[in-house]
C-alpha cells in the first residue's frame, strides 16, 4: 500500500496540474491566434459555413423604426458614424455581401430585418401589412440568389395572432426556417400569455424562435444615466436581452411547449457562464410558479447559441462546455460586425476539427433543414 499523500503535498500537486492545464490552454490559444492571422487574409478553413444572424433593411422599415423610436423616446444606441460600412452592407448584396461571403467560403446567410425591425412599429395594422410585404421582399432575394440566403420571418407582433399566422405563411409557403424576433414589443415580452400563440406555433412547425437584442425601456434607461457608454452593445443589450430569455424560462414557456426552440446570440447573452449561480440562487428566491426542471437545464436543453459578435476564445471555449458543442452555432451579425473577423475569431480558438464543423454548419443544417 503507498504512502498517504499529506495535505501540503496534496494541494502542491494540485496547483502544479492546475498550472499545467492553464499552460496547455495558453499554448492553445496562441497556436489559434497563428491561425487566425492566416484565416483573417484568406478563406481559412475550407470548411462550409451557414452564417444565421444577417441583417437588412428597405426604405419602409427604416422609416417606421424611426417614427417609433421618436414617439417612445427610445433612440438608438448605435453611433453609425462608428460603423459607417453597415449603412451600405444593409442594403446591398450583390456588390459586397456575396463576393466577401464567396472570399471567407460561407456558403449560406440566414437574413432577417435589422432591429428594431417589426418590433419598432406604432401601429399593429401598419405592422400586419408591412412584415407581409417585407417577407415577400426578403422571399423574391432568397430566390433571386439560389442557395446562398434562407430567411427568418419577420413577425408583426403587436397583433400576436397575425404574427403566429405569418410564421406559418412565412415556413410553409416562403420555406423560411423560423423567426427572429426583435426584443419586447412596446416593452411586452414573449414570456407573457398573449404571445403563447407565437410558441404553440413555432413548436407545431418545428421551427426555432431567434430572440434578437433590444433597446431598454425609457424607465429602464435610467440606470445608464451618465454613461452612454453601456447602452447599446457594450452591456445594455445583454442586460436586455438575457433577462428577456429568463423571463421566457421562468415564465413556464417551455414547460407549456417542451419542444420549443430559443436561439440566443453573442454566445448566449451570458446564460452560459451563469449555469450554477442561476440554480443556486432560484432555490433561495421568491416563486410565483413552480417550474419542472432547474433553470439551467431550460437553458441547456431548449437554449441554443451562436457566435455573433465578437469575443475571446475563452468565450466560446467555455459556451461549448456549457451548452455542448451541438448547441452552438456559427453567425456574425453582418452588417454591424464583419464576416471576416467572425470566422477569425472561430479559427483563433483551440477547438476540435469536428466541434468547428458543428458549429460552422452542421448544427444549422440540423436545427433549420437547410
Amino acid at each position: 500500500m503507498g504512502k498517504k499523500m499529506g495535505r501540503r503535498e496534496f494541494l502542491g500537486k494540485t496547483a502544479l496540474g492546475a498550472l499545467a492545464v492553464t499552460a496547455g490552454v495558453q499554448a492553445g490559444l496562441r497556436k489559434g491566434e497563428a491561425v487566425a492571422q492566416t484565416a483573417a487574409s484568406t478563406k481559412g478553413t475550407g470548411m462550409k459555413k451557414i452564417c444565421i444572424e444577417e441583417h437588412w433593411r428597405n426604405s419602409e422599415i427604416v422609416g417606421l423604426n424611426l417614427e417609433w423610436a421618436k414617439t417612445k423616446n427610445t433612440p438608438s444606441s448605435v453611433n453609425m458614424k462608428a460603423v459607417p460600412h453597415a449603412g451600405a452592407g444593409l442594403v446591398d448584396f450583390e456588390k459586397i455581401r456575396l463576393p466577401l461571403m464567396d472570399h471567407l467560403a460561407i456558403g449560406m446567410q440566414v437574413i432577417a430585418c435589422s432591429s428594431p425591425g417589426f418590433q419598432g412599429v406604432n401601429d399593429a395594422s401598419v405592422s400586419v401589412a408591412t412584415a407581409k410585404r417585407f417577407n415577400d421582399q426578403q422571399a423574391e432575394i432568397i430566390q433571386k440568389y439560389v442557395g446562398r440566403f434562407a430567411g427568418w420571418a419577420n413577425l408583426p407582433t403587436q397583433d400576436p395572432k397575425a404574427a403566429a399566422d405569418e410564421l406559418e405563411r412565412c415556413v410553409k409557403q416562403l420555406g423560411f426556417k423560423g423567426t427572429m424576433i426583435q426584443g419586447h414589443t412596446n416593452w411586452e415580452y414573449l414570456d407573457e400569455k398573449k404571445f403563447w400563440v407565437i410558441w404553440e406555433r413555432a413548436e407545431a412547425l418545428d421551427v426555432p424562435i431567434y430572440l434578437h437584442v433590444a433597446e431598454p425601456s425609457p424607465e429602464g434607461r435610467k440606470i445608464y444615466e451618465g454613461h452612454s457608454e453601456l447602452m447599446g452593445p457594450v452591456w445594455s443589450w445583454v442586460a436586455e436581452t438575457a433577462t428577456h430569455a429568463l423571463r421566457i424560462v421562468g415564465g413556464g414557456v417551455f414547460d407549456a411547449f417542451p419542444k420549443s426552440r430559443l436561439i440566443l446570440g453573442h454566445l448566449g447573452e451570458t446564460l452560459p457562464y451563469l449555469l450554477d449561480r442561476l440554480d443556486e440562487g432560484y432555490v433561495m428566491a421568491y416563486k410565483t410558479r413552480t417550474l419542472n426542471r432547474k433553470l439551467s437545464e431550460y437553458v441547456r436543453e431548449n437554449i441554443y447559441v451562436t457566435t455573433s459578435g465578437r469575443y475571446r476564445p475563452e468565450a466560446l471555449i467555455c459556451a461549448i462546455s456549457a451548452m455542448g458543442a451541438d448547441h452552438v452555432l456559427f453567425a456574425a451579425d453582418y452588417p454591424y460586425a464583419g464576416m471576416k473577423e467572425a470566422v477569425a475569431d472561430v479559427e483563433r480558438t483551440p477547438i476540435s476539427d469536428s466541434d468547428k464543423e458543428k458549429i460552422y454548419h452542421l448544427n444549422a443544417e440540423r436545427l433549420l433543414k437547410v
